[in-house]
C-alpha cells in the first residue's frame, strides 16, 4: 500500500476526515470492508467497497483493498471535503398554542436535531433561539419534510403527548406530489416494510416479506399530465412509511433520493450533495412531503385539537407546474 500524494486531484490528505476511534483489539484481524458495513451501516458492504476501490477510504493515511485485515490501532479516515455548516430555511412560525402544547410549521429545509454537518442550523436550536428554551418537539419529520411539529414546555407533558404519539393515539395527514397516474383515487397500501437486504443503501427499507406491518391510506386529491397531488394518512408509523408504499405503488415522491428507482442518484447525492443532475433526476430540490394536519388530546384539558397548515410555497410551485 502507498501512501496517498498530497498533489492527487482534489484527493490531498487534509481534505479526508477521521472515521470513528482507532480499532479495537476486539476487530483486529476483520475484513475492512466487513467492519465498515457493521460499524457504520448507513452503506451497504458494496457500498463501501466502492469507496474503498474508489480511494476514497484510507487506513493509517495509505490506500488499502476490501480483503484488507485490520490491526489494532489502525486509523481509518474517509474523504469528506471541509465545508462550513450547510444553509437551512429557517422560516419556523408558531401555528397553534394552548397552554404548554404549541405546534409548529417546520420548513422543508431544516433538519430535526444535530446530526452530521448541522450543529446550529437546526429546528431545535431555532425554536430554543426564537421561541424560548422550555419548548421542545415530541416528535420529528425528517429534514426534507415540511409541516407541524408538536412542541411541549413541560417534560410531563411532553412525556404524555410523546407516549401518545408511539400508541398511534394522533391522526396525521400528509399531502405529497408524486410520479405517475394512479389507476384508483383511493387505496390502501399494506406492504410489510423491512430491511432491503439487496440494496447498496444500507438505510433503505422496503416492502419485503416478513417485514413489520404498515398501512397507509392513499387518496388522489389533484391530477395533473403525469403527476398527482396525494393526500396520506399513515395508520402505523414506520420509518419512510409514506415514502415506501407510494414509490412501491409505482409512484415514488418528487425529490426522493432514497427511493428513486436508480439507486445511483441517492449515491450520487450522498458523495456530492444537491447537484443539478440529482435535481433533475428527481424532479425537485427537496422531498416533497407536507404534514398537514395533526388531531391530537390536549394532555392536560383532554379537548380534542386539530391543527392544519397549509401546503408551501415551494411544493404549490412544483404543482403549478406539473397540474397543467
Amino acid at each position: 500500500m502507498q501512501p496517498l500524494a498530497t498533489s492527487d486531484k482534489d484527493e490531498s490528505t487534509h481534505e479526508y476526515r477521521r472515521l470513528g476511534g482507532p480499532v479495537p483489539i476486539e476487530f483486529a484481524g476483520q475484513r475492512i470492508d466487513d467492519y465498515l458495513a457493521r460499524q457504520f451501516p448507513f452503506l451497504s458492504r458494496s457500498g463501501w467497497q466502492q469507496r474503498i476501490s474508489g480511494e476514497r477510504l484510507l487506513i493509517n493515511g495509505r490506500r488499502t483493498k476490501n480483503a484488507a485485515r485490520l490491526k489494532i490501532g489502525d486509523e481509518l479516515t474517509l474523504f469528506a471535503p471541509k465545508t462550513v455548516e450547510p444553509e437551512v430555511d429557517r422560516g419556523i412560525k408558531v401555528i397553534w398554542q394552548e397552554g404548554p402544547v404549541m405546534a409548529v410549521f417546520k420548513p422543508g429545509n431544516l433538519p430535526m436535531h444535530e446530526n452530521g454537518p448541522y450543529r446550529k442550523n437546526t429546528f431545535t436550536e431555532i425554536v430554543w433561539q426564537e421561541i424560548g428554551r422550555e419548548w421542545a418537539a415530541v416528535h420529528r419529520l425528517d429534514r426534507e419534510t415540511s409541516g407541524i411539529v408538536i412542541c411541549g414546555a413541560t417534560p410531563s407533558v411532553r412525556g404524555r403527548l410523546a407516549t401518545d404519539f408511539a400508541e398511534r393515539q394522533l391522526r396525521k395527514e400528509y399531502i405529497a406530489i408524486a410520479r405517475g397516474l394512479p389507476k384508483f383515487d383511493h387505496w390502501v397500501a399494506d406492504g410489510a416494510i423491512g430491511d432491503l437486504a439487496e440494496s447498496a443503501i444500507r438505510i433503505k427499507k422496503w416492502v419485503v416479506p416478513g417485514g413489520l406491518h404498515a398501512l397507509t391510506e392513499f387518496s388522489v386529491l389533484e391530477r395533473g399530465k403525469e403527476a398527482c397531488l396525494l393526500e396520506a394518512r399513515p395508520k402505523t408509523g414506520r420509518t419512510n412509511q409514506i415514502r415506501i408504499h407510494a414509490a412501491h405503488a409505482g409512484h415514488e415522491l418528487f425529490g426522493d433520493k432514497t427511493y428513486h428507482p436508480d439507486e445511483n442518484i441517492f449515491l450520487e447525492y450522498f458523495e456530492n450533495g444537491l447537484t443539478d443532475h440529482v435535481i433533475k433526476r428527481t424532479g425537485w430540490r427537496r422531498l416533497c412531503l407536507h404534514a398537514r394536519s395533526l388531531e391530537f388530546v390536549h394532555p392536560e384539558n383532554s379537548r380534542e385539537v386539530r391543527v392544519e397548515v397549509n401546503m408551501p410555497d415551494d411544493m404549490v410551485e412544483l404543482w403549478g407546474e406539473l397540474k397543467n
